[in-house]
């Protein structure tokens, strides 16, 4: 981990396990999908459960595809995020606000993921609106938090309208201030 936003993240991962193992005794646990299988998952199934701990990618990934796809140059925290481990999302809580950061469980999921942003930055596009990748889902389905691709600030994002409100001024900052829930 040499940035800040990865030890941000990698400690954000630890804070979501401690609640986990302070509250349940184990590790966070997802029902298991034999389909659905990732690198992070941990021990055997009980119950159709599966433990599982945030990993650090061993085979360096970028997001490249994207940034040619589009003809755009991603803002570095973007791939910070989705491109140094696998994990699930994380359930957390911003401000007393629910949400639920993205992350990436397997590799077939990295590729969904990158087919969604590239979709998001192209509706974004065409809106006329300035240019973010969306980080984390919102209890209202209208509004997801994503960064700000220009200047790496994190924000509140309406989806179809312009108005925006500024969370944090980066991913680093944004993720020490999340508390992890269970879910």
């Amino acid at each position: 981990m040499n940035t800040d936003i990865q030890i941000e993240l990698f400690a954000l991962y630890q804070r979501h396990q401690q609640l986990w193992q302070s509250t349940h005794q184990t590790l966070p646990t997802q029902e298991f999908d034999a389909e659905w299988i990732s690198p992070c998952q941990v021990g055997d199934v009980v119950d159709q459960k599966i433990t599982w701990k945030a990993l650090v990618r061993d085979k360096k990934v970028t997001l490249s595809n994207i940034e040619e796809a589009l003809e755009v140059t991603l803002h570095p925290s973007i791939e910070d995020l989705f491109c140094s481990a696998y994990s699930e999302h994380i359930t957390c809580e911003f401000e007393g606000h629910p949400i639920e950061l993205i992350q990436v469980w397997n590799d077939q999921d990295f590729l969904i993921l990158q087919e969604n942003m590239i979709a998001h930055f192209m509706m974004q596009k065409r809106l006329k609106k300035p240019a973010s990748m969306f980080i984390a889902t919102c209890s209202d389905e209208m509004q997801v938090i994503s960064i700000l691709n220009e200047t790496g600030q994190i924000q509140l994002e309406t989806l179809g309208k312009k108005q925006e409100s500024v969370l944090a001024e980066s991913l680093a900052e944004f993720l020490g201030l999340l508390t992890p829930r269970l879910s």
